[in-house]
């Protein structure tokens, strides 16, 4: 293709339009609550260039947008069965829907924003443990030029602040994410436990990132949540209905076994509905999305955006050393140390000297 920029939806339109008037306009909420406005599903969840991805050549590729469109199109036709009241859907229609659900949560700026955060996390450790000194070597050899002091102590606050340096989130690293884990995420949601919810006059709310992974209220922070650890996975399916899909492992076990319980319908309630767009509110990314003439938020939580992208906080502040980890350690010490791991004969490890300068994505630093 070109070298142009092209509008992509993050949220696909077909899903939308399950909360969208007559018109086809839906009202977006900017969080914490303000602005609301009211538009097209076709302008409501467009980032430019998300999915493009640059090929070897330097050239511009739209490929995967394309891509998308075929899970998209027979998902359609699958949350079509669903809000018609085919239920459970099985065969090819939930295979369907089971691709579209792990396309929309592993395509999200969330997941993109996220290996961001892995990316620079990991360079803050290697620096960190490799100290000042080595990262002098690493810019010297990189740019074959002699690094002050000055500059160096810059580059070092920088890299090692918490949360690691700024890195853009790149489109070809999260494509080669998303492509891996497709279909194995996939496999995973169709042999859960499906539950339907259906709800006669309370409303329901979606967001941009529409699939939420949620987990007990005694789920430890430090663990994350993530596709292995979730409790279930939440999808508001239109303004009138929302989809649990729950792992079997999880699953209350029953005289039965969880593998033989069959996929549920419920008559939704008020403490239902507000349960389900608040965890949608919570876990949106930037906006919640609803029908023009329903009030889904009202008396709910809505966070604030700017706090989706800080640092996490980490455990390994205490093995950032300017003088380097392994300063002053004799060499009985680190042969000791380098005893109680056996890493394969194919896992060398990582150090400085493998870490790309200057580093991909990085964002200028404040002056």
């Amino acid at each position: 293709m070109a070298d142009r920029v092209r509008r992509q939806h993050t949220v696909s339109r077909f899903y939308l339009k399950g909360f969208a008037d007559d018109a086809g306009k839906i009202r977006r909420i900017s969080l914490p609550g303000k602005p609301s406005i009211i538009l097209s599903t076709g302008d409501a969840t467009v980032i430019k260039d998300f999915y493009t991805v640059t090929l070897p050549d330097g050239s511009l590729s739209d490929f995967f947008e394309k891509a998308f469109s075929n899970i998209e199109g027979a998902a359609a036709e699958a949350l079509r069965l669903i809000l018609t009241g085919t239920w459970p859907i099985e065969g090819e229609a939930r295979e369907a829907f089971a691709t579209w659900v792990s396309l929309q949560h592993l395509r999200s700026e969330d997941v993109r924003s996220g290996q961001g955060h892995m990316n620079a996390e990991m360079i803050r450790l290697i620096v960190g443990v490799s100290g000042k000194e080595a990262l002098r070597s690493l810019i010297q050899n990189s740019e074959s030029r002699s690094v002050s002091d000055e500059e160096l102590d810059r580059e070092w606050r920088d890299i090692t602040k918490p949360g690691g340096p700024d890195i853009t989130p790149n489109a070809n690293q999260h494509v080669r994410l998303l492509t891996d884990l497709l279909p194995a995420t996939s496999a995973y949601l169709r042999d859960c436990h499906w539950t339907l919810f259906r709800f006669n006059r309370r409303s329901i709310a979606t967001s941009d990132h529409p699939v939420t992974l949620a987990v007990a209220p005694d789920h430890p922070r430090w663990q994350g949540v993530g596709i292995a650890t979730a409790e279930l996975f939440l999808v508001p399916l239109s303004r009138r209905a929302a989809l649990t899909i729950q792992p079997r492992h999880r699953f209350p076990q029953t005289q039965m076994g969880a593998q033989h319980v069959p996929d549920f319908i419920q008559q939704g309630t008020t403490a239902i509905a507000r349960s389900i767009n608040q965890e949608t509110a919570a876990r949106a990314r930037k906006y919640v999305y609803h029908h023009p003439d329903d009030a889904p938020l009202e008396g709910l939580y809505l966070p604030n955006p700017e706090t989706r992208d800080q640092p996490s906080v980490s455990n390994t502040t205490g093995l950032i050393r300017e003088e380097g980890l392994f300063a002053g350690m004799t060499d009985d010490q680190l042969r000791a140390l380098s005893a109680t791991s056996v890493p394969s004969d194919d896992d060398r490890g990582m150090s400085i000297e493998d870490i790309p300068w200057p580093i991909p994505g990085r964002r200028p630093m404040a002056r």
